[in-house]
């Protein structure tokens, strides 16, 4: 009977041991998962920032080739518009020689200048 009231106390004994552990695995368990759901929370504000940062990053790359494109453009109209400056100018002083020239006022002014200096 002594053994059997030892073997009762033994299962008992080992009844609350494995509750306990039972318990505590549980526990663990919850704090795993606690981690795990931190973990996930944590990888999506990573993926989320980098997404962020990669979009500013391109966006930022965008903005600065505009500029760039731009800037070329206003350098091209400037070449250009130098261009038909200088051509334009070009062109009046040679229509204006041509018509002094052409017609020759400034010849027959020069002779008829040099005739009436003569005759004096």
């Amino acid at each position: 009977m002594e053994k059997i009231a030892e073997v009762d106390h033994l299962l008992d004994n080992h009844e609350g041991r494995i509750k306990q552990l039972e318990e505590n695995d549980l526990d663990k368990e919850k704090r795993l998962r606690a981690v795990e759901q931190s973990y996930l929370k944590l990888e999506n504000t990573i993926l989320q920032e980098n997404r962020d940062t990669r979009l500013l990053f391109q966006n930022t790359i965008q903005n600065q080739w505009d500029l760039i494109k731009s800037r070329d453009a206003a350098i091209e109209n400037d070449k250009s518009r130098n261009f038909e400056l200088a051509r334009s100018n070009l062109e009046r002083r040679t229509e204006l020689a041509m018509k002094l020239l052409g017609t020759g006022g400034l010849l027959y002014l020069c002779i008829q200048s040099i005739i009436e200096w003569m005759s004096k």
